[in-house]
């Protein structure tokens, strides 16, 4: 059994929508249960259906102190998750500039192919950038964070996925729950696409993988913002995040070496 609770808090000036990431994917067997309210009263939300399953949990809040709560029980997956079109995830999209990295990967990781090649841009990544928050900016693409060598979960994810496509291998990013994380918090990974099924791939490695919880799939972070909001500014004051797996052992690591479908 895996569950996952988060927590939010922000300070609205006026009436806002809200679109937020935060459920686990409809492909999932999982109960939840949400609590919104403004200044202690309830507001109203609605559950709306995006690609790959993603379940977009929106409202609209009057000006006041909103607070948010979802748990979820997620006790596996009931179905396959909807696959849409893998063409598109070959193509240069807002934080992913795969066509300006085909010289590179050709001469780099040019010589092999499939997991092997999968893995070889995985290990360049994971050995030769800094995970450093310091280094990562809200508006930095693939290009960028291999100019830093570093960066968060995103911008490790927006350059595998750049690697991959400019290889001619589909990648896509996905935001997930990651039992195992710390400190808890959202994370990133990519998924790639090898002889018709997706794989995911964590250059971060600061997860188990097989432990992973699907929110929201998309082309990029673009796609997959765990918040969204419209028509007047907010303050965000706080986030909490955690996800927790009973087969998980205390301290496990990532097996980098293993072929992992995010289930």
């Amino acid at each position: 059994m895996r569950t996952t609770h988060a927590t939010f808090s922000m300070s609205l000036v006026g009436e806002t929508d809200v679109t937020l990431l935060v459920l686990p994917a409809a492909a999932y067997a999982s109960d939840d249960r949400i609590d919104v309210t403004v200044d202690g009263a309830p507001v109203g939300w609605r559950i709306q259906p995006a690609q790959h399953d993603t379940r977009e949990l929106v409202f609209t809040a009057p000006a006041g102190q909103l607070e948010v709560e979802i748990r979820s029980t997620v006790s596996g997956l009931e179905r396959p998750v909807d696959e849409g079109d893998p063409a598109r995830y070959l193509d240069d999209s807002r934080y992913v500039e795969a066509s300006a990295l085909r010289g590179f990967v050709d001469e780099r990781f040019g010589r092999a192919s499939g997991h092997e090649q999968i893995a070889a841009m995985r290990n360049w990544i994971a050995r030769g950038f800094t995970y450093s928050p310091s280094l990562s900016e809200i508006d930095d693409t693939a290009v960028d964070t291999i100019r830093k060598s570093g960066g968060m979960c995103r911008d490790y994810a927006h350059v595998m996925i750049a690697l991959a496509r400019a290889a001619g291998i589909p990648a896509r990013y996905v935001g997930v729950y990651a039992p195992g994380l710390r400190p808890p918090d959202f994370h990133a990974v990519a998924e790639v696409l090898i002889d018709g099924e997706w794989f995911v791939v964590d250059p971060t490695g600061l997860a188990p993988r097989q432990s992973l919880i699907r929110i929201a799939t998309g082309a990029d972070a673009l796609e997959t913002a765990w918040a969204t909001t419209a028509r007047n500014p907010i303050t965000l004051q706080s986030v909490a995040v955690r996800a927790e797996d009973d087969a998980l052992e205390e301290g496990a690591m990532d097996d980098v070496r293993a072929l992992v479908r995010i289930g």
